[in-house]
C-alpha cells in the first residue's frame, strides 16, 4: 500500500486547525506513515505521531495557555523564554526521543547565523519541537547541537519535500497561509502587529505546497496567529477544509492501491 505523509504547516494559534484535519482523515481511516511539521505544525504532529488520542490533544489545545509554552524575561534574542515550552511537553508525552514516536515525525527549525533550513529528525523531541516554535523576537532562540536555532517558518513553513524524504508515497499538506490580497484582522497589540508582520514574510516560505499530491487549506484568514480563544472555531474549520477536500483524497488513493501505514 501506498505509504501516505502528512506535512503541517506553522502559523501560531492557527495550529489548532490542524486537530480538526487529523480528525476528519482518521475518521476516514487515513493514518499516516510518517509526518512532517513546521512551528505549531510541529507541536501538533509531536504529541500525534507520539500516539495521544485526538479527543485528548483537543482537550489540551482547549485548554491552552500562552502561559504554559513561555515566561517573561529581559529581552535579548526574545521576550519569552521558551524552556516553559519543553517542560510542558516533556509532562505530556515524557521526555521522548525521536526515535522513540509511534509515527515518523521531522521537525522544521531555521539556522539564524547561517540562513539554513535545518530538519531534525533525531534525538531528544523537546528541545527540537521548541526551536521550530521559536517565533523570532517573540520567544528565545535556541541552543541546539552547535547551532542557534528559531520558527521553521521563517525558511519553509510546510515541509513537504521532508514527507518525501521520509519515504511518503502520496504527501497531504495542510497549509494554513492566507492570500495577502484578503483583509484580516486589524491588530490591538503590539504582540498581534508583529505576529500579523511575521505572518506577511512567512507567506513566501510555503513554496512546496505545490510538491504535495493534495493541499488542505483552512480558511483561517480572519484569526489571529495569538487569540487562543478562537480554538473551537479553527478546529471546525480544519474539519470543513478536509472534509472538503477527502472525496479527492480517497479516490486518490482508490487509485493509487490503497491508503495508511
Amino acid at each position: 500500500m501506498k505509504r501516505v505523509g502528512l506535512a503541517l504547516s506553522g502559523g501560531g494559534a492557527l495550529g489548532a486547525a490542524h486537530i480538526g484535519v487529523l480528525e476528519v482523515l482518521e475518521g476516514a481511516g487515513i493514518r499516516p506513515s510518517c509526518v512532517a511539521g513546521s512551528s505549531a505544525g510541529a507541536a501538533v504532529g509531536v504529541v500525534y505521531c507520539a500516539g495521544m488520542p485526538l479527543e485528548r490533544i483537543k482537550e489540551i489545545a482547549l485548554d491552552m495557555r500562552w502561559s504554559k509554552l513561555g515566561k517573561v524575561v529581559r529581552p535579548r534574542t526574545g521576550f519569552f523564554d521558551g524552556s516553559r515550552m519543553e517542560e510542558y511537553l516533556i509532562e505530556l508525552i515524557g521526555d521522548r526521543t525521536f526515535e522513540e514516536l509511534e509515527i515518523p515525525l521531522a521537525v522544521a527549525a531555521a539556522d539564524i547565523l547561517r540562513d539554513e533550513l535545518v530538519i531534525l529528525r533525531k534525538g531528544r523531541l523537546a528541545p527540537a519541537i521548541r526551536a521550530s516554535c521559536a517565533v523570532p523576537g517573540v520567544f528565545t532562540a535556541v541552543e541546539y547541537e552547535g547551532r542557534l536555532l528559531v520558527d521553521g517558518g521563517l525558511i519553509n513553513n510546510l515541509p513537504v519535500s521532508a514527507v518525501r524524504e521520509m519515504g511518503a508515497e502520496y504527501v497531504i499538506a495542510v497549509d494554513l497561509s492566507f492570500s495577502t490580497a484578503l483583509e484580516r484582522k486589524r491588530p490591538s497589540t503590539l504582540m498581534e502587529m508583529w505576529f500579523l508582520s511575521l505572518a506577511t514574510l512567512m507567506s513566501n516560505t510555503h513554496r512546496e505546497r505545490v510538491l504535495a499530491d493534495v493541499v488542505i487549506h483552512p480558511d483561517v484568514a480572519e484569526f489571529n496567529w495569538m487569540d487562543l480563544s478562537d480554538i473551537p472555531l479553527l478546529i471546525e474549520r480544519g474539519r470543513q477544509a478536509a472534509e472538503e477536500m477527502l472525496p479527492r483524497i480517497l479516490q486518490d488513493l482508490r487509485e493509487e492501491g490503497g491508503s495508511g501505514s
